[in-house]
């Protein structure tokens, strides 16, 4: 579970506060898409929940440990270290040689699992890698972290269209099985429609849409960009209170 209460958020030299008292409430195991165009404080709301960033006021209540992908390829693995090492070491605490033996051959076949080849790299430095590929691992690690709560800052943007769709696909059954509660970044339309029990908008950093049952299966992609105009010429603000559900 995760719920915001009130969050807000300024930056220095920033005419506006970024966050303008951003209630939410995420139960356990639900996928929510966010979409918003640039500045609408997407990003800002991510590194708050993650601990980056500290709000200016409101309250968080996280009921678990919080994993996270970003756009960046060069942040979420060590470039240097092996992609076993890398794997291993987002699911434990205390580093022990023990652990990359004994977990060695079922990393090995969640990689495998993925049919695009990087098992056969589990021994060699990420470095190797190329950024996309870097990406896939750093995906894989997040998912199956043991944590409960999964931040997704456009995470598959790296990656060919070939590769975004078999990690979409990868990332919505893996959150399923395990019941992992997911916050989703993404400028694709198509995968803020497709995937997702709920799909939130963001405009001048407050929610203005949230979408879900009924509304969110029927919606079609055709209409977001008359939505995205409509918070563009009038100040509409979704306001559901702590629980937007």
């Amino acid at each position: 579970m995760l719920q915001l209460n009130n969050i807000t958020k300024s930056f220095g030299g920033v005419f506006e506060p970024v966050l303008k008292g951003i209630n939410l409430l995420l139960k356990e195991g639900e996928f929510c898409t966010v979409i918003g165009a640039n500045g609408s404080g997407k990003s800002t709301l991510m590194k708050i929940i993650s601990g980056e960033y500290s709000a200016d006021s409101g309250e968080i209540r996280r009921c678990g440990e919080v994993s996270q992908v970003v756009q960046d390829v060069n942040m979420g693995t060590i470039p240097s270290m092996t992609m076993l090492e890398n794997v291993a070491l987002s699911r434990m605490k205390t580093p022990r040689f023990s652990f990359y033996k004994r977990h060695k051959n079922e990393i090995a076949d969640k990689i495998k699992s993925l049919n695009i080849g990087l098992e056969k790299f589990i021994d060699q430095p990420l470095s190797v890698l190329s950024g996309g590929q870097r990406q896939t691992i750093a995906i894989l690690m997040a998912i199956n972290s043991g944590r409960k709560i999964l931040l997704l800052d456009e995470h598959t943007s790296a990656l060919d269209p070939k590769m975004q769709k078999l990690l979409m696909e990868y990332t919505v059954k893996s959150v399923r099985e395990q019941r992992i509660t997911t916050l989703m970044i993404t400028h694709n339309l198509e995968d803020a429609v497709k995937y997702g029990d709920r799909l939130i908008m963001m405009h001048k950093g407050r929610i203005v849409a949230d979408l879900k049952g009924r509304e969110k299966s029927e919606l079609k992609i055709q209409s977001l960009p008359e939505m995205f105009r409509k918070f563009e010429d009038q100040n509409s603000v979704y306001d559901g209170g702590a629980d937007v559900r």
